[in-house]
């Protein structure tokens, strides 16, 4: 995943907001758990509440009295943590060991008949959970109202309300992580219609394909559409270029034919230095017309969907033509190749590469022409190499030789274009061409050509 990419935003914009989600439910349950341990110790209290009220009397001299006391430990350890007390218009009258010397406030802040829980100070700092509650209870002097309170130490609440939170942390730690994976599976399945655009765009640039096909969700075939629109653009801007390229040449043709007949004119009427010279630029413009009208070529077919062919065929096919050529001098061709090898690239353009470099071997060889095609390790692309033994480049030359119409011996026949045509034919494929010292002796010309144009047999039977 790299840096910045959309992947790791939603990734990391997700993740953040589960923590967030979770950290938030932690504390709301923490609130809810706290709220029912609360409710829980309300119930204990109203129940040990309801003994005392059913338990407290009046006697003859006018004196508070529990036939039963609550049963709960809490009430006979001093601090105990649970406390009551009974009394008459706010005096105490009886009370819990729990409580010692100790009284509670009375709350008195609702009607006598209606209790309610609340919070207080008791014993040594502490907070307590309160209910205080008031009955009538006849006497010899006639009703009197009795007040009782009894509450729960607050700290007696904590352990309880940890204890719930505790047994739920595992359960949103788990929740946590399924909801993260969940997300991880959501943006697998919801990045996929891009990484399938990425996948027709390639297939696109590797030829296999002219546009992009393929079932796009709404918000994506917008970009599918204008990608679409720019690939038929492009293609019809290719197209118009090799028409253009093409009617040029036809034009130049009438022209050039004339000058040609100019120079042999002006060599029957003696002047065959001026018809050298004509029939000299003459060439240059018809090596440049064929230069052009390669680049065009190869320019798009590059850009479109092409058939695969056999290389290693159609080396040996060249070479059996430059043998022929080279009838009246005594010229070893070796060839290394694979039996096989298929290449995504337009065959003419192939056969423009190889037989310039091949022919150009041929005409400045001593006796020793040896063309290697060979792919390379890892699967990075395909070789071919071509060596002669002839007088190679000079010390100091570099690709910067390989200009419009430069030669390095004016007696070899030719226009200086072959290395250059070649060149601009590899460089339309996104490949490279490499001039270097033969082993031979003389030159050696490489050419590397990217992966992406490798195809297999099946491949092939397929186009």
């Amino acid at each position: 995943m790299t840096p910045f990419s959309l992947r790791g935003r939603l990734l990391l914009g997700s993740v953040v907001a589960i923590i967030v989600a979770t950290f938030l439910a932690g504390v709301g349950i923490n609130a809810i758990s706290g709220l029912a341990v609360r409710a829980l110790a309300l119930s204990e209290i109203d129940e040990e509440l309801r003994v005392l009220l059913a338990a407290v009397d009046i006697n003859s001299s006018n004196q508070l009295f529990l036939d039963d006391t609550p049963t709960d430990p809490r009430f006979g350890i001093p601090n105990g943590g649970f406390y009551w007390q009974v009394g008459r218009n706010g005096t105490v009258e009886l009370r819990s060991q729990s409580l010692w010397e100790q009284n509670l406030p009375w709350l008195r802040a609702r009607p006598r008949d209606a209790g309610r829980a609340t919070d207080m100070k008791g014993p040594n700092g502490s907070r307590l959970l309160a209910v205080e509650r008031s009955i009538s209870i006849p006497s010899a002097t006639g009703d009197q109202i009795v007040d009782i309170v009894m509450a729960l130490d607050n700290s007696e609440l904590a352990p309880a309300r940890w204890r719930f939170f505790y047994a739920m942390a595992p359960s949103l730690g788990v929740l946590s992580a399924a909801l993260i994976v969940a997300v991880i599976a959501f943006l697998r399945y919801g990045l996929r219609p891009l990484n399938d655009l990425r996948a027709a765009l390639m297939a696109v640039q590797e030829r296999s394909a002219r546009k992009i096909t393929g079932q796009f969700p709404r918000e994506v075939q917008p970009l599918v559409d204008d990608l679409n629109g720019l690939l038929a653009s492009r293609e019809t801007q290719l197209t118009q270029a090799r028409a253009r390229a093409g009617d040029l040449a036809h034009g130049l043709k009438t022209p050039l034919a004339a000058l040609e007949a100019t120079a042999r004119l002006l060599s029957e009427e003696g002047m065959s230095e001026r018809a050298a010279a004509i029939q000299t630029e003459v060439s240059r413009m018809e090596a440049q017309i064929k230069r052009t009208l390669a680049q065009t070529r190869a320019s798009l077919a590059a850009a479109h969907t092409v058939g695969v062919m056999d290389a290693s065929a159609d080396l040996q096919k060249i070479i059996s033509v430059m043998r022929r050529l080279s009838s009246e001098r005594k010229i070893d061709f070796e060839l290394v190749a694979p039996p096989e090898m298929w290449l995504a690239i337009d065959e003419a353009d192939f056969a423009d590469i190889t037989g310039n470099l091949i022919d150009n071997a041929r005409k400045w060889t001593a006796g020793k022409v040896k063309v290697r095609l060979s792919q390379l390790p890892e699967l990075e692309g395909v070789e071919l190499c071509i060596e002669d033994d002839g007088p190679g480049l000079p010390e100091d030359a570099e690709m910067a030789f390989i200009r419009r119409g430069r030669r390095l011996d004016e007696s070899i026949a030719g226009t200086g274009f072959g290395l250059a045509i070649a060149k601009d034919l590899v460089e339309a494929y996104d490949g490279k061409l490499a001039l270097a010292r033969s082993s031979l002796g003389g030159l050696s010309v490489t050419v590397n050509l990217p992966a992406r144009l490798v195809k297999d047999r099946q491949a092939a039977l397929e186009n």
